[in-house]
């Protein structure tokens, strides 16, 4: 059934139809992870202008808003409401409203609520777009020293250990880099699991990313497990795993890696840089 006003009014035999009023736009807006100041000029700049923003965590919002001076309508859109709140989003936006949707921290829908959200607007003709930003999992590999190149990300690992176990052993001969957002309270379990079935493995372990909290260790499980403090419960953790390689494993080195080895070298010395 058409809307009021989308067509000709039939009683007053000659009233002008009225165009319809175009949707809004749904913008999935990343959030800093970390530093309220790593967020993009473009986010700020929709974020002021925009009609409602659906929030995972509507606190945290509010004070990352308050601290660039940006004053919006804020509502909670998390795992307990998404489906009540995802027809009313849609109302908004097919009204012609713009509609922001941010997380706690980092890229929406990513390890955080937002898929329904965006389904749905799909499926009713709504313009989506993303304003990219911070992202945990980049950021971490960033870091790491570990390749970039092909990444795993699955979230979160098992909680039981027979779960992580067997998880974790089907990742031996995984050639990818793994990265895993870690509850602070099972990372000390997960590093006992690690130095029991990839003893030899690179692990990289960041810890409150881009807060004067942050914190990069990096080396076997067996030697993180003892030089890891201990994690405050409201830490953000992300582990970070080198991928298997049998040449790195055996203590060999292939030729093409000798031969890049002394290509950077090569460069490194017509670039004036000292060895």
């Amino acid at each position: 059934m058409a809307r009021d006003g989308s067509q000709p009014n039939e009683r007053g035999g000659g009233g002008k139809a009225t165009t319809p009023c175009p949707p809004g736009t749904l913008y999935v807006i990343s959030t800093p992870i970390g530093h309220p100041d790593d967020i993009t000029l473009r986010a700020l700049a929709i974020l002021r202008r925009i009609a409602i923003v659906a929030s995972e965590d509507p606190r945290t919002t509010q004070i990352l808003l308050a601290h660039h001076g940006i004053t919006a309508t804020i509502t909670s859109y998390g795992p307990s409401n998404r489906h009540e709140k995802t027809p009313l989003l849609l109302h908004r936006l097919m009204q012609g409203q713009d509609v922001a949707i941010v997380s706690d921290n980092g890229t929406p829908v990513i390890y955080d609520p937002g898929s329904l959200l965006v389904t749905a607007a799909h499926q009713a003709g709504i313009p989506v777009k993303s304003i990219p930003g911070p992202s945990a999992i980049t950021a971490a590999t960033a870091i790491s020293g570990f390749s970039g190149d092909a990444i795993i990300f699955e979230g979160r690992l098992p909680s039981t250990g027979p779960r992580l176990a067997q998880y974790l052993s089907r990742l031996k001969k995984e050639r990818r880099t793994l990265v895993f957002y870690v509850r602070p309270k099972t990372l000390p379990g997960l590093l006992k699991a690690l130095g029991q079935i990839l003893p030899s493995r690179q692990i990289a372990v960041t810890v409150n990313l881009t807060t004067n909290e942050e914190t990069l260790s990096r080396g076997k499980p067996g030697e993180l497990l003892n030089q890891i403090e201990p994690v405050s419960n409201e830490s953000a953790v992300t582990v970070v795993i080198e991928g298997y390689s049998p040449h790195y494993s055996r203590g060999f080195v292939t030729k093409p890696q000798r031969r890049h080895a002394r290509r950077a070298r090569g460069a490194a010395k017509e670039g004036g840089i000292l060895e």
